[in-house]
């Protein structure tokens, strides 16, 4: 991992599917609520669809199904489910504290989640003390991944050019939006969502510089620039 002699002055970790195990929660969350609309909304289609992507991308389409604008109580509903799961099922990525303890950089979180939920996931687990005041969530861009602009954000804020930055991704959304912004992007497949839907050569394809199959793999492999 990143160190005194890293080319990397600054690793940026998604939050959902790097730090936390959540993806397969979450969009299983997300067939219960969708698929009454549209039965092709499996959890395959639905990973396929929504990985590393806002929530404003599942009310767009939910409001695309039912011709009409998500209620407040849609959305209330929505979250009380997911986090109730959450608070039963979630765990973290295998190996990811020894990981980031290990870092000899600057690092941070940049998630399409929100405030709250990147909060209430990383408590859940234990990794909130590594954490805060470290969060770049993506309700402070105009423009989610696969846009650039969070991670832009996050470099600027901890005073970093971006080709000095390192991001780790398990999305092709936010490989993409790293190589847009011009960052180094390593694909991260240690996620049990890469047993239902496996995107490794879609993260290569997206632009990974490289691919690790586990936090201890990555720990261990030698950083290239």
């Amino acid at each position: 991992m990143p160190s005194p002699h890293s080319p990397f002055d600054l690793v940026i970790l998604d939050c959902d599917g790097v730090l936390v195990d959540s993806e397969v929660i979450s969009c299983r969350t997300l067939v219960d609520i969708l698929s009454p609309f549209d039965p092709s909304y499996d959890l395959e289609m639905v990973m396929r669809r929504y990985l590393g992507r806002p929530s404003s991308a599942i009310i767009e389409d939910y409001e695309r199904m039912t011709g009409g604008p998500a209620s407040a109580d849609f959305t209330a509903d929505w979250r009380a489910q997911l986090f109730a799961a959450f608070d039963s099922e979630l765990q973290p990525v295998a190996g990811v504290r020894s990981a980031v303890e290990a870092f000899g950089s600057d690092y941070c979180v940049a998630s399409s989640s929100d405030e709250e939920r990147i909060e209430l996931c990383l408590r859940k687990v234990d990794l909130w003390d590594l954490f805060a005041g470290r969060i770049f969530s993506t309700t402070r861009v105009k423009r989610g991944k696969p846009a650039p602009d969070l991670f832009l954000l996050a470099a600027n804020e901890r005073g970093v050019a971006p080709e000095r930055c390192l991001v780790i991704e398990d999305s092709v959304s936010g490989v993409t939006a790293a190589k847009a912004a011009g960052m180094t992007a390593y694909g991260l497949a240690a996620g049990s969502h890469f047993a239902v839907l496996d995107q490794r050569q879609a993260l290569l394809a997206a632009g990974a510089d490289r691919l690790f199959e586990s936090w201890r793999e990555l720990a261990l492999a030698p950083v290239a620039g």
